[in-house]
């Protein structure tokens, strides 16, 4: 069995790590690379890479670094040993991996020492959307504290294959792994509960394979189930959430499709000797009508229940417990805890990891029951000092993908050297296109209810009134519910497309149609009466018409998306859109 030792003090006979060891080919340890430009950032495959400063010049919140190779995958027990250095060191955080935090708000005093075991499951990850998975096979330590010299904390850390349970979690970005940037600041960092969970139980392996942007179909069709097929074994467990981007296609409805999704992972999960645990989506910062406060997952955190008591799986309903707490504290406290009015900062994350360890408990679930610890303290109170002057309030900030639009090429499998692929790139760029999917399905219709969604990312400006019940067929609390009811206060929906008060949010858009709301958000409110005839002249004179356009033929993704590149362009030109 694999046991290697590294110590940060010469003289002793284990393998030393010292500061001139920064990331060099020739071995397989050491310290991460710094620069004298301190917090300067460097690309690294999809993750926030920065310089940090010298292991023995040490800044104020600045981690000290440390990764080791390990001979191959499995799960390994890592011993890190402590010491308050000559003055003591308290807040000392200890991450591992993707900032996963093992260890929080410790105090050491000068010449004390404090040993810290955790274990880390090795094994495949997909780091940017597209590309194939890879192996990182390293284990990654990061010490993060109040210390004048953070390098003296770190004196020996002992890697030692294993076997204990892995908690496998899948999920969305509400899940996922975030990386930040330094000098850390918690109000300003994106967190999320699938990374701070191991800070609560001991004797347990946590690999968190949530990304953003993933529905309960994208985890399985881009390649992330098939990591936790080939590594999940007997005894260990499989948590997932799944909804925030579930709820935005029209084919992943609550109780069907999405349901039917989850029932499916159950069964793989099952069929492998190991436990699922169902997780219901957090809620996003509630809003309010007449009727009082609403979010719209309601529908999707009922269906994990249901299929919770059908499947007899422990579900962790978090989606109830975080819309009560927000809407008792309000919306001024909400913007504490989050980034954006889905994301929660690292105050946030802590807020809704905590209720999650305590319900595994609650519930006696296994085998987080047994192996929770008692050290793991109370959720941090934000720090009202750090927040940067002039920041926008987080809770008026839309909901958006965390991962950056300016990639190097479409993440897509399924576009490359088709004929809209550039404009597909331009599409990204201006922040169209989800970029955390590895397909876009290009050729495929798109259902009316869903494409509001995409056009009002490339026309934002829309009239805003309360709910009217325009169509009997929307109901008011569904994700596009919204869209719908703005495009018919803004007089973008020719009335001759819905029948009898019918929008059909489910049926296919027709080019006509789609030309139909782009001419028409090319005029002012007030001019926007224009057939279907005359829009789609107007559009041909404007260059809006495509290769292949045919009226009566549903539109098909990437034309769609190519032609709001081609609308945006001209609308940017026009005084009167």
């Amino acid at each position: 069995m694999y046991r290697q030792t590294y110590v940060f003090r010469p003289g002793e006979d284990d393998i030393h790590v010292s500061a001139s060891l920064l990331n060099q080919e020739e071995v397989d340890f050491g310290l991460l690379p710094f620069s004298d430009s301190v917090g300067k950032e460097s690309g690294m495959d999809g993750e926030k890479k920065r310089n940090y400063p010298a292991f023995d010049r040490c800044i104020l919140g600045y981690p000290v670094r440390f990764f080791a190779g390990v001979p191959h995958k499995g799960v390994y027990r890592v011993t890190v040993g402590l010491s308050g250095g000559k003055q003591g060191v308290r807040n000392l955080n200890l991450y591992t991996g993707r900032r996963n935090l093992i260890r929080r708000d410790m105090e050491i005093k000068a010449g004390e020492t404090r040993s810290v075991t955790f274990y880390s499951h090795v094994c495949e990850y997909l780091p940017v959307v597209g590309e194939p998975a890879r192996l990182d096979g390293n284990i990654r330590l990061n010490l993060l504290g109040d210390a004048q010299n953070l390098a003296e904390c770190l004196l020996s850390v002992i890697i030692e294959e294993t076997d204990v349970p892995t908690v496998f979690i899948a999920g969305d970005s509400l899940v996922a792994d975030y990386e930040t940037e330094y000098p850390y600041n918690p109000l300003t960092s994106f967190g999320s509960w699938g990374q701070n969970l191991p800070q609560y139980f001991d004797g347990l392996a946590f690999c968190n394979q949530a990304h953003g942007g993933l529905t309960t179909n994208c985890f399985r069709q881009d390649g992330h189930w098939d990591i936790v097929r080939d590594n999940i074994k007997p005894g260990d467990v499989f948590m997932l959430q799944f909804g925030h981007n579930d709820q935005k296609r029209r084919n992943l409805k609550a109780y069907v499709q999405y349901a039917a999704n989850l029932c499916w992972y159950i069964s793989e999960v099952r069929e492998r000797g190991a436990y699922p645990v169902i997780v219901t989506s957090m809620s996003r910062v509630p809003s309010q009508d007449e009727d009082g406060w609403f979010d719209l997952l309601k529908e999707y955190e009922d269906s994990c229940l249901r299929v919770g008591q059908e499947c007899h799986v422990p579900v962790i309903n978090l989606h109830d417990y975080s819309f009560r707490l927000f809407c008792e504290k309000g919306i001024d406290w909400c913007q504490d805890y989050f980034m954006d009015m889905t994301h929660t900062n690292d105050y946030g994350a802590l807020l809704m990891t905590e209720f999650i360890a305590g319900e595994l408990v609650r519930l006696s679930v296994e085998p987080f029951a047994s192996h929770r610890n008692t050290y793991s303290g109370e959720p941090w109170i934000p720090d009202q000092s750090l927040r940067p002057q002039n920041a926008v309030s987080s809770v008026k900030k839309e909901e958006r993908p965390v991962l950056p639009h300016d990639l190097p090429k479409l993440p897509y499998a399924d576009c490359q050297g088709i004929r809209q692929e550039q404009k597909l790139k331009e599409a990204m760029w201006k922040g169209l296109l989800d970029p955390c999917v590895k397909f876009f399905h290009p050729f495929d219709d798109l259902p009316r209810g869903q494409f509001l969604y995409l056009f009002f990312k490339a026309m934002p400006d829309r009239v805003r009134k309360p709910w009217s019940a325009a169509y009997c067929d929307v109901y008011r609390y569904e994700w596009d519910a919204g869209n719908i009811q703005a495009a018919f206060d803004s007089g973008l929906i020719d009335e001759t497309t819905t029948p009898d008060r019918h929008f059909r949010p489910d049926d296919p858009l027709t080019c006509a149609e789609f030309v139909s709301f782009m001419v028409r958000s090319l005029h002012p409110v007030e001019e926007r009466e224009i057939s279907m005839e005359d829009c789609e002249r107007e559009a041909k004179k404007l260059g809006l018409l495509w290769d292949g356009y045919m009226a009566d033929q549903p539109v098909g993704r990437a034309d769609c998306a190519a032609a709001l590149v081609d609308l945006m362009e001209i609308a940017q030109k026009s005084p009167s859109s």
